[in-house]
């Protein structure tokens, strides 16, 4: 991202004004833009609209639940991380956003809120065929050389790697037989990863984006790992969580690569990684965690990550979504069991059913022009599991 002064250009539309927004929810964080906010009404403006927004009536999580997700992040540095702690921080973030929406304490039963809206006929309530969908749509699309192409899905070219990653996570994480087909599909995904690995360990072509192509295809290649250890494989993720600890700020956040911004979303799938390879056995990640989970928890108070909603004909925050469906699984109480099949039938009910697209899910969501079919159709699927 280029330098934004913190002169105010009289006359035109502010610089900061496109991620002013993004700072006001903590999303990133912008170096002297509080001085900057004092003389421009452009910036001003776009805070104003965000403090009527969250000024809106919500509904508040139970005491029980915000005890356990409070209890999950205040952990001492020195103890060790429990299971899917990272998702838990990450998970706080989310709880915010569906608090503030009005979607995690909904009056009425949200199943049957959800069942009573028209619904297409051939639409399938069945998760399991409908991750079983999902995973043979990536195994039509792969390409020759176990890629996936963003280009051919409507997405960015230079997300190719974190493209073909996060499928392969889909493919990995799912409670279902590894049939030949998937098999084949795992090995060339794995070894085309393996293969945009540079000698210092960094994943694919180098630019701003590059930092969500690291911590997601580091994360692939553990899960890869975890199901099946060899010694090429671990050699090279010992130099991939190099680069990701190495590229880790000060306060414990990362951000895009060749800046000094904190951002939230880059900063979850690094400590995804991290959590992994921890839970794998690398002892040196451990102190990059722990300083990157309070850098979380420090922060989720004042982080929203937008979300429309959950209703029939309305767009879905796929990101939101998959970290969501985390906490909530990890819950486990009747509340909870509710808004999770609440979110999974809104998540049915957009999947494609028909032609060559059936089984993925569109791409209308923020994130829709970077990742593509292949990034919705990949958390949509990860999130149902």
């Amino acid at each position: 991202m280029k330098h934004k002064t913190n002169q105010v250009d009289k006359g035109n539309e502010c610089h900061y004004r496109e991620d002013a927004a993004r700072h006001f929810t903590g999303e990133i964080v912008l170096a002297g833009f509080e001085n900057h906010l004092q003389e421009c009404s452009s910036c001003q403006e776009v805070g104003a609209v965000l403090q009527r927004l969250h000024s809106l009536p919500a509904a508040e999580p139970s005491a029980h639940l915000t005890a356990t997700i409070l209890a999950a992040i205040q952990q001492p540095e020195i103890a060790p991380v429990p299971h899917q702690f990272h998702r838990w921080a990450a998970a706080a973030i989310v709880l915010i956003s569906l608090t503030a929406m009005g979607i995690w304490q909904m009056k009425k039963k949200p199943v049957e809120t959800i069942a009573q809206a028209p619904q297409p006929p051939t639409i399938s309530h069945n998760t399991d065929r409908s991750v079983q969908e999902a995973l043979d749509w990536f195994c039509r699309t792969q390409e020759t050389d176990g890629s996936w192409s963003p280009a051919r899905w409507g997405g960015d070219p230079r997300f190719e790697v974190a493209l073909t990653a996060l499928p392969l996570l889909a493919i990995l994480s799912a409670d279902t037989e590894v049939t030949p087909q998937r098999a084949t599909t795992i090995d060339k995904a794995k070894q085309y990863l393996q293969s945009t690995c540079d000698t210092r360990g960094r994943f694919g072509p180098q630019f701003y984006g590059s930092s969500y192509s690291q911590g997601i295809a580091t994360l692939a290649l553990l899960t890869c790992y975890k199901n099946d250890p060899d010694a090429e494989t671990k050699r090279l993720l010992d130099q991939a969580l190099s680069v990701i600890m190495y590229h880790q700020q000060t306060d414990g956040s990362w951000g895009p690569s060749g800046t000094a911004q904190a951002d939230v979303t880059i900063t979850l799938w690094q400590l995804e990684a991290l959590k992994m390879a921890a839970d794998l056995g690398w002892k040196d990640v451990q102190p990059h965690l722990s300083l990157g989970t309070k850098w979380v928890a420090n922060h989720f108070t004042k982080t929203s990550i937008p979300q429309n909603g959950l209703n029939s004909g309305e767009a879905i925050d796929y990101f939101t979504i998959y970290f969501a469906t985390t906490q909530l699984k990890e819950a486990g109480d009747e509340s909870s069991r509710d808004r999770l099949s609440s979110i999974r039938l809104s998540l049915l009910s957009k999947q494609v059913q028909m032609g060559t697209e059936s089984g993925s899910w569109t791409p209308d969501d923020r994130w829709g022009m970077a990742g593509g079919r292949l990034y919705t159709t990949a958390l949509a699927s990860l999130s149902l599991h």
